[in-house]
């Protein structure tokens, strides 16, 4: 777990570190809002937007996303994800926390088909139901910024819409784990099919469960290891897993296997 965080916070730091020098063309499978001037890659979502707008097939950012996807899932979920890790961090604040039903998980599907391909494509690029017009990471790093820069004397209605759509996040992520992630991420809901077909397993040794479900209480998007573990199919193979591995670090018998 400790190795995670490392990952995550050189992750962050090597994402907005751009002084000048842009990557835009390439697409990073994490959320994170390539109108920030400090980063150095584009999101797959504003690119997404911005092509279903202009009514073109993006065929590179698809396939980059993809070729992600199949490689490793949704490992950059658990692991770069700037957002992400956000979320991990807020989860942490000592608080009475909540469980969410989970036929949540189905809305960031319409949220990618609605806001992200449809709206878009009927109403343009610059439409007001398009995701990027309340990305909660693009309010944290370009609306923020940008207030404070013009000391909060442009503050119009679709600000304080995104900025309320923010709080409401913060909220919610800080009483449920990874609560964005499993309800709303468009980039989830592209990359989630692909931890069925990825070639980066989470596996554990073959019949040594134990039944303890320290693996179920450890993980942060809720998708019960436990129940793969026991039939021997490799831990990531549900659509919320994040490839955190935190399943992993907590299980008895896969320490116990790796001491031999």
């Amino acid at each position: 777990m400790l190795k995670r965080r490392i990952v995550q916070i050189a992750s962050l730091l090597a994402l907005h570190s751009s002084w000048g020098p842009e990557l835009k063309w390439f697409c990073n499978p994490v959320l994170s809002c390539h109108s920030c001037v400090l980063s150095w890659f584009a999101c797959p979502i504003g690119v997404f937007v911005h092509f279903s707008g202009y009514r073109i097939f993006p065929f590179f950012a698809l396939g980059t996303v993809l070729l992600f996807g199949i490689l490793i899932g949704k490992l950059f979920c658990g692991w770069v994800c700037p957002f992400g890790f956000l979320q991990d961090i807020l989860h942490k604040i000592p608080t009475r926390k909540i469980e969410i039903p989970k036929q949540t998980s189905n809305i960031k599907y319409f949220v990618l088909f609605l806001s992200v391909l449809l709206f878009p494509f009927f109403l343009g690029e610059q439409t007001l139901y398009s995701f990027c017009r309340i990305c909660p990471a693009a309010a944290i790093q370009v609306t923020i910024p940008d207030l404070i820069i013009k000391n909060f004397q442009s503050i119009s209605t679709l600000t304080i819409i995104k900025l309320s759509i923010l709080f409401i996040v913060i909220v919610f992520v800080i009483l449920n784990s990874r609560s964005f992630c499993k309800v709303l991420c468009p980039i989830g809901a592209i990359l989630a099919p692909l931890n069925y077909v990825s070639f980066w397993t989470v596996k554990f040794p073959p019949e040594s469960c134990l039944s303890c479900a320290k693996c179920d209480k450890t993980c942060i998007t809720d998708v019960e290891p436990s129940k793969r573990i026991n039939k021997n199919i490799p831990a990531n193979r549900s659509l919320d897993c994040v490839v955190c591995h935190d399943c992993q670090k907590v299980c008895p018998s896969n320490r116990s296997e790796k001491k031999k």
